[in-house]
């Protein structure tokens, strides 16, 4: 039977599903898509090209979606040039700083799932390196864990942690000096570390990469 649904109704259908699939779409967005592409599926007032905010006072041109909405927005770093340039790397919810993120993955992590979340659906302690600077709490290694299969068997699904903090800034729960330099710097650190689990950080940040691109941290 023929499909009575045009490609660009059923791009604009998986665009609203908010699913990220690691390695193979962020909604309607894949590796083979196109800027024309984007504009189809999400409109073309929604899509914005501009510098993207890469970390470290960097930046690099890319394209946003939805940029006055950082619940749903999306900024593309691209591969290639002109017409035969396709998606490389994305990230969620681009400029996010609170609420919360409309993007999530079909096993739910999303902004705010906690390390405890997360050491449950990977099923063992991962890798993360510590706080205090531009790329705290990221993930480096699941340790071969289920989530290690699931978000870099194609591509890469790379997540960051912060703890909660109080309006002063202050850990949520607080810690000691000692207690916060045990878990701050560029050093990996396991998650089943005392103070790790006492703060229980959450995810903050989350950045896509398809398969055809380099594994490098975005801005190293």
């Amino acid at each position: 039977m023929v499909s009575l649904v045009s490609p660009i109704a059923a791009q604009r259908a998986a665009c609203h599903d908010w699913r990220i699939v690691p390695g193979v779409r962020v909604g309607p967005i894949t590796a083979a898509g196109t800027e024309p592409d984007l504009r189809r599926a999400f409109g073309d007032s929604a899509v914005v090209n501009e510098e993207v905010d890469v970390g470290e006072g960097m930046t690099e041109p890319g394209t946003v979606i939805y940029k006055r909405d950082p619940s749903r927005a999306l900024s593309i770093l691209w591969d290639g040039e002109g017409a035969n340039k396709h998606p490389a790397t994305i990230f969620v919810c681009y400029g996010l700083a609170e609420g919360s993120c409309r993007w999530q993955t079909g096993d739910g992590i999303r902004f705010g799932a906690t390390l405890r979340e997360l050491e449950a659906l990977n099923r063992r302690p991962f890798v993360l390196t510590g706080f205090g600077w531009d790329y705290s709490g990221t993930v480096v290694s699941w340790e071969e864990g289920e989530l290690a299969r699931k978000l870099e068997g194609r591509g890469r699904l790379l997540l960051r942690l912060l703890p909660r903090a109080d309006k002063d800034g202050e850990t949520i729960p607080r810690l000691t000096p000692k207690e916060y330099g045990e878990v701050s710097g560029d050093r990996d650190i396991s998650s089943s570390h005392a103070v790790m689990r006492k703060l229980d950080p959450a995810v903050y940040n989350m950045v896509f990469e398809f398969p055809k691109r380099a594994r490098k941290q975005p801005g190293g």
